[in-house]
């Protein structure tokens, strides 16, 4: 996949580091490691940039109660080099050495490639992003293909670029699903090219938080996890500000400026191409069903995240998963007694039960006993003085059931019929049973 971030990864860049517009700058390096972004910046002694890299953890003389100088981490930094401008945001970590040259190091969660030294960026206007799987979930394409007849009786085709309507999926932050296309057209054979995408997009009046943005944005890359049990990343990450557009060398404006961004706060693309199996697509939710589902992982969020989190991640304990699952769905039957207006009760099985109840289809699981049988498997793994009757293979079936549930669950709140989910089961390997070798 071309991602195009701001920052290389495993490429440094050398250049000046501000810490406000007027600030003089200082050497500085920008570093995307692969797992983190870091700014280390150079200063000389008793610099007061110093103290900011230190924080309270160290006394000073000339300050003992910390109110002559500033020692908080700044909110944002800009980072200056040939190759642009940089800015870093939302820093999480720092550290600094000492020496006759001394050296403070940074952690961010964002870079951000914008115009200028003092563009703000803690705050944004919009944010797109591409989501795994989001294009074969969605089929809306920009592209159509046709064969036309020639006179020798041959076949020739042709390729219609078309721009496609958004689709709205929220009212918070104008959320769209956007199908776009670009083109590049070269008289030269093997250089002209065409690209089909499918992008979320938010945007808003007013500068949100990058938070804000993301929720929605990582809301439907969760929505594609139920519905196809992978762990799908996010790439390609762009935003923008009102008051930083695309400029020409004369300092003109023209137009919006969509800014790249490199981050590590999201989930990395798996780079799998293996075709996914979704319990349902669009077609089977629509505009609404995708709404209803931001809406719904906002009223049970701790249910749902407990049910996901571990989605495609190695070497989790099966004790370990089944407790959250447990966990997870009793929240979720606990939420659901909440919307009924009925008393949640404390028993685990009660909660099970109504989670099942909103999901009787045909599903091949035994909805009757399933409750019972999950809070027992629960309860063994939970409690040590539980005799242990569970054998792995029993573990991983319950585990199964509960994972298959849970997605139904979501499916059918969010409009899918039973009908289309039954059909779709056979597609699903989770439908199936583990056996013994």
């Amino acid at each position: 996949m071309p991602e195009r971030p701001a920052l290389q990864p495993g490429k440094p860049r050398l250049g000046t580091a501000y810490f406000s517009p007027r600030d003089a700058g200082r050497p500085a390096m920008a570093f995307d490691n692969g797992e983190e972004i870091e700014l280390t910046v150079n200063f000389e002694h008793g610099d007061p940039i110093g103290r900011r890299f230190s924080g309270r953890t160290l006394s000073y003389g000339d300050d003992p109660n910390y109110e002559l100088h500033d020692y908080s981490m700044p909110t944002q930094v800009w980072f200056n080099d040939p190759h642009g401008v940089v800015c870093l945001v939302r820093p999480h970590g720092r550290s600094n050495s000492f020496g006759t040259l001394q050296e403070g190091r940074l952690r961010f969660s964002y870079a951000i490639e914008v115009g200028d030294v003092g563009a703000r960026y803690e705050r944004i206007n919009a944010m797109q992003s591409r989501i795994e799987g989001l294009e074969e979930w969605i089929p809306i394409s920009s592209v159509s293909h046709a064969y036309v007849p020639e006179d020798d009786s041959s076949l020739s085709s042709t390729f219609t670029l078309r721009r496609q309507e958004p689709v709205k999926v929220a009212r918070a932050l104008n959320a769209q699903i956007r199908p776009t296309y670009s083109f590049v057209a070269s008289s030269v054979p093997g250089e002209s090219k065409f690209e089909d995408e499918v992008r979320v997009k938010t945007s808003a009046a007013r500068a949100r938080s990058w938070h804000e943005h993301l929720d929605i944005h990582q809301g439907v890359r969760d929505l594609l996890v139920v519905a196809g049990w992978r762990d799908y990343g996010t790439w390609d990450l762009s935003v923008s500000r009102h008051d930083d557009p695309e400029r020409a060398l004369a300092g003109n404006s023209l137009g919006e400026r969509w800014a790249r961004v490199s981050t590590y706060a999201v989930s990395r693309p798996s780079g799998n191409d293996q075709r996914n199996r979704y319990l349902f697509d669009f077609d089977d939710v629509g505009a609404d069903g995708v709404r209803r589902w931001l809406r719904l992982r906002t009223r049970h969020r701790r249910g749902i995240a407990g049910m996901i989190h571990s989605v495609g991640m190695q070497g989790v304990a099966l004790e370990t998963a089944v407790s959250e699952a447990g966990a997870a769905l009793e929240h979720l039957g606990y939420g659901i007694a909440l919307e009924r207006n009925e008393v949640p009760g404390r028993h685990l099985e009660s909660h099970l039960k109504r989670v099942a109840e909103q999901s009787a289809c045909d599903i091949a699981i035994d909805l009757d006993t399933w409750p019972a049988r999950l809070a027992d498997a629960y309860n063994t793994v939970k409690h040590p003085d539980r005799p242990d009757e569970w054998s792995a293979l029993d573990l991983s079936n319950v585990l199964r059931e509960s994972r298959l549930l849970f997605r139904t669950w979501v499916a059918q709140r969010l409009g899918v019929t039973k009908a289309a989910l039954e059909r779709n089961r056979g597609l699903v390997p989770m439908s199936r049973p583990y056996e013994p070798w």
